[in-house]
């Protein structure tokens, strides 16, 4: 199983950042339904957060793709990695 920890340093801190803004907008959800906001401004914020958290998933899809390439190309493939990245697509889409 890949790890996140195989996707490279830059790309870690860069899902990192973006889950700490995602977080940032949940908890902007959270206020805005306690302040009984109109529904469009919560929904459209919803919105936001989803493709937020879409872009971070895809991001780790592409990398996680990535790593599998460059193990085929090294010769160094699990005969497991196949199901792995099936499983993988399956859940994303």
């Amino acid at each position: 199983m890949t790890r996140t920890t195989e996707l490279g340093q830059d790309t870690v801190e860069n899902i990192l950042k973006r889950l700490r803004r995602i977080e940032g907008q949940v908890r902007g959800l959270q206020k805005m339904v306690a302040e009984g906001r109109p529904c469009d401004e919560v929904l459209t914020q919803m919105t936001a957060t989803k493709k937020a958290m879409e872009a971070a998933a895809n991001l780790i899809l592409q990398e996680f793709l990535n790593v599998c390439a460059a193990e085929v190309s090294e010769g160094r493939i699990d005969p497991k990695k196949p199901e792995e990245i099936a499983n993988m697509l399956k859940k994303f889409i």
